[in-house]
């Protein structure tokens, strides 16, 4: 109980470990909130429209995944880098134009994606042998890019400290979509794939749109939006574009380990997609503990290297790799060496005869997860463009692997290039950054 009490005083009185915490437990409770939401989502979905009208939808959804990333910048890492320079060195005019640069560069890539990945669906979708009802999934799905212009609005809610209404968005969105989803399937009948995915699209909207109304209330109560529109650009303007890019070209880069799962997998079977679908999001509970640490340390870290401080954050970096090894190590072990129970019980038997892939996936995910703030760190550091290098040669190797691997072993494949792509990305950028200090 001692023990306790002197890390809570600690934790008090260093500022940079009370805003971490604090920003993290609110990230966690969205995520994890959130996380299981869509968890139950996923098995209304797959209880209306069958294992393959999901895996269809997770295709369709995939597409525009990669269409956004391709097609969208966003500049939400840059913002909050040079946001947070400027904060620290009390210049407003810089982050007026910082923040104004982010919003011009989301906003008119969301058109373009969305206009572009509407009318390439038809073209993608007949390289890939789709039927018309995928193609047209996709179709709807690419009108969510327009509303993917809310990365400045991410970045000046993190800025200033607002994680908790960054949690309120994601739990508010995912209930909207909990509760048409539940609608449908007490209320209507033969609901087919086709109108459930138009209700998916007009949800995530809706959510990106509650995101987009409370960053503009948060920055307007501290600073005037009048001041905002009439902002000229900053003094680093060619160095956030150039950072911004680079950070864009680094996300390119990371499609591959991200999406292209899904598409691999596409060739094998469409139900085996909504197995990895389902895997994935059973997965990304792990990742729950994790990615509000990330969220909440980007502008920490960069905050300690503005003032030459990076050592001490490397520091940090070494110490939350071992914490969480320790404490998600034993959970990953419990839901892997359990899951053909619940599996076969939640989702059904199919689901239950891949349980050796989820087990493993589970134990690489838990390693790779370990490393989070390694790719924070090294962000903040201004190593975006040895970043996508890394990745490029990482992701190359994951592509490599997959493809030859996935007709002689199936899922397995997947398995076994995540863990050689991941491998490589974080002994690659643990060996710069050690250089570099």
């Amino acid at each position: 109980m001692k023990k306790l009490l002197n890390i809570q005083k600690r934790i008090k009185q260093n500022d940079f470990l009370k805003n971490l915490v604090t920003n993290s437990f609110w990230a966690f409770c969205g995520d994890s909130i959130s996380s299981v939401i869509n968890l139950l989502i996923t098995i209304i979905l797959i209880k209306m429209i069958s294992d393959n009208g999901y895996g269809t939808l997770v295709v369709a959804q995939s597409y525009m995944l990669v269409m956004d990333v391709l097609l969208n910048i966003q500049s939400w890492k840059s913002v909050i880098r040079y946001g947070q320079q400027a904060i620290t060195s009390n210049n407003e005019d810089d982050l007026y134009g910082y923040v104004k640069l982010g919003c011009i560069l989301d906003i008119s890539t969301a058109i373009l994606g969305g206009i572009l990945s509407y009318l390439f669906a038809t073209i993608i979708g007949g390289i890939l042998n789709w039927n018309s009802e995928l193609i047209l999934c996709a179709e709807l799905f690419s009108f969510t890019i327009f509303s993917h212009f809310s990365g400045t609005p991410t970045a000046i809610l993190r800025l200033l400290n607002k994680f908790n209404l960054v949690a309120a968005q994601k739990i508010i969105s995912a209930l909207v979509k909990l509760g048409a989803f539940i609608y449908l399937l007490f209320f209507q009948s033969n609901i087919s794939l086709i109108f459930s995915v138009i209700v998916y699209v007009i949800t995530d909207i809706l959510g990106n749109l509650i995101l987009i109304i409370f960053s503009i209330y948060v920055f307007s109560k501290k600073y005037s939006l009048k001041r905002l529109l009439k902002s000229s650009f900053p003094t680093k303007k060619n160095e956030f574009i150039k950072y911004t890019l680079w950070g864009t070209f680094s996300d390119i880069l990371d499609i591959p380990v991200n999406y292209f799962d899904v598409f691999i997998l596409s060739f094998l079977s469409t139900q085996l997609v909504a197995v990895l679908k389902v895997f994935k999001q059973i997965i990304s509970i792990l990742s729950k503990v994790t990615t509000p640490i990330y969220q909440a340390i980007l502008p920490q870290f960069s905050e300690l290297s503005a003032l030459g401080k990076e050592k001490y954050g490397f520091n940090i970096v070494l110490k939350i790799q071992k914490a969480i090894l320790l404490i998600m190590g034993p959970i990953s072990l419990i839901i892997g060496f359990s899951s053909p129970l619940w599996l076969k019980y939640i989702y059904g038997e199919l689901y239950a005869q891949y349980w050796i892939v989820l087990l493993l996936f589970l134990a690489v995910q838990t390693l790779a997860l370990s490393y989070t703030t390694v790719h924070p760190f090294f962000i903040s550091i201004g190593k975006a463009k040895e970043s996508s290098y890394i990745v490029l040669i990482s992701n190359l190797i994951y592509i490599v692997v997959s493809i030859l691997l996935i007709q002689k072993i199936g899922m397995m494949a997947l398995v076994i290039s995540y863990f050689l792509q991941s491998s490589i990305v974080i002994g690659l950028k643990i060996l710069c950054i050690k250089k570099e200090l």
